[in-house]
């Protein structure tokens, strides 16, 4: 949803009055990220009058929902701030002349919602303020699937409309890698970074409160009784499939499927309807310490894997974005909760996504496990067979003894491995521009 200040941490949202009457020197800190409360619409693509998936009809420019710590905290140790008016991001620029102040709106997750968005005027009235620390933030940290749509390209609008203003006064933090390459590309002054919500997410959601900060570390050397965990929610084709795959070998295994009613036993957060928990978002990226605890991989059945799957919600006035080769490659840019948990997690993964999305999570720094699964299937573009490469990979895994897989799992490159990506899951978690200061507070050993 939008982000309203009342509705998260006091001390992580605070409106531009309250700060400036608090006087805070704020020490150490470098920048701000102020939203202005005309920014109606939210990044997850929908709109403030609830239109949802693909409409031409918004001209709101877009607020942003962040993903906040919980917990308690001295003072602001937040990086956000909720301005009423122009004349509060004035002076809070006045304020604090030796931080980067960051005018920050969203960017719709689907594109068409930012068609007639009026980039230029905004650009042309920040101009006219000639205020040398106020800079433009755009950010997207949940779901950004392409770009373009019917000839409309979200990046060209942009480009165009901040000419004047200065691309070097541009910043985006957006969850898509392959569209961080393109505004890289097609905006070299820009300051671009990829950025998602979802690490901050995974490393603070409450249910792992007592988990340990290793758990290799806590667990040992013992073996193990099962050899993978594959969780899944929505139905889709392609989980489907796993899941039809793996049920042979349930004895070895831990998995769910909402959609057929199979949960993990003793478990209710994975029954619980999205409407009646509010902390489902914060939960479900928790499973069992039991499970993962007790198992050596983890199987991420992402949210696209076929060209026809479409990004536009169910009931979408224009049925979806149909069939689009090249919008693809974009969508791989794009990974969930679901790839990332595998990595704090600890466990070896395997995913089931796009073609290229090991290629994409390589450049994102994570290392993957050709050792333990055959990753020859990410280069295969037709659906039908990756998949059956897919499905051959994990067969061979699970026909393996299971003690085989524990030395396998133990070895000095897996594991090597595996504390590489759980450091790069955490460094993402502790330098999230809305969390960073929070964080220390929260987590002083790191």
């Amino acid at each position: 949803m939008t982000l309203q200040y009342h509705d998260h941490n006091q001390h992580l949202v605070w409106t531009v009055k309250r700060l400036l009457n608090s006087r805070l020197p704020l020490t150490g800190r470098t920048e701000l990220y102020v939203v202005h409360i005309n920014a109606s619409a939210d990044d997850q693509g929908g709109l403030a009058n609830r239109v949802i998936g693909q409409t031409d009809v918004n001209t709101d420019f877009v607020g942003i929902s962040p993903h906040l710590l919980e917990g308690e905290f001295p003072e602001f140790v937040g990086t956000l701030l909720m301005a009423e008016s122009d004349d509060d991001i004035k002076a809070v620029c006045a304020e604090y002349p030796h931080m980067t102040i960051y005018y920050t709106m969203g960017i719709s997750t689907y594109p068409l919602n930012d068609k007639n968005v009026n980039y230029r005027d905004l650009a042309r009235k920040l101009e006219s303020w000639n205020i040398p620390n106020l800079y433009v933030a755009f950010v997207n940290g949940w779901d950004m699937y392409t770009d373009e749509f019917e000839g409309f390209d979200r990046c060209d609008k942009i480009n165009e409309g901040f000419k004047s203003f200065g691309h070097a006064k541009l910043k985006f933090l957006m969850a898509n890698h392959r569209l961080c390459i393109k505004y890289r590309r097609q905006l070299p002054q820009a300051d671009v970074q990829y950025f998602t919500i979802y690490p901050s997410r995974i490393a603070d959601s409450p249910g792992k409160a007592s988990w340990p900060k290793s758990i290799i570390g806590k667990t040992g050397n013992k073996l193990r009784s099962k050899k993978l965990v594959c969780l899944n929610n929505y139905e889709k084709e392609h989980r489907t499939a796993i899941v039809d795959t793996i049920k042979p070998y349930e004895r070895d295994i831990y998995y769910s499927y909402r959609a057929d009613n199979i949960f993990l036993k003793k478990e209710s957060v994975f029954t619980r309807a999205r409407n009646s928990d509010p902390k489902f978002l914060r939960n479900q990226d928790s499973p069992p310490y039991r499970v993962i605890s007790n198992a050596y991989a983890w199987i991420a059945n992402e949210t696209f894997f076929s060209d026809e799957h479409s990004p536009s919600p169910a009931g979408a006035s224009n049925g979806g974005w149909g069939v689009n080769p090249e919008w693809k490659y974009e969508f791989t840019g794009f990974i969930t909760e679901k790839t990332l948990k595998g990595f704090f997690f600890e466990l070896p993964l395997l995913v089931v996504g796009l073609p290229k999305t090991y290629d994409m999570l390589h450049q994102l720094g994570f290392e993957t496990f050709p050792e333990i699964f055959n990753e020859d299937f990410d280069i295969i573009e037709s659906s039908e067979e990756r998949m059956a490469a897919i499905k051959e990979t994990l067969i061979n895994f699970l026909d393996t003894p299971l003690q085989e897989i524990h030395e396998k799992f133990f070895s000095p490159v897996i594991q090597e491995k595996i504390a590489h990506n759980k450091e790069r899951i955490r460094h993402m978690a502790k330098t999230d521009p809305f969390n960073s200061y929070a964080w220390k507070y929260k987590y002083p050993g790191g």
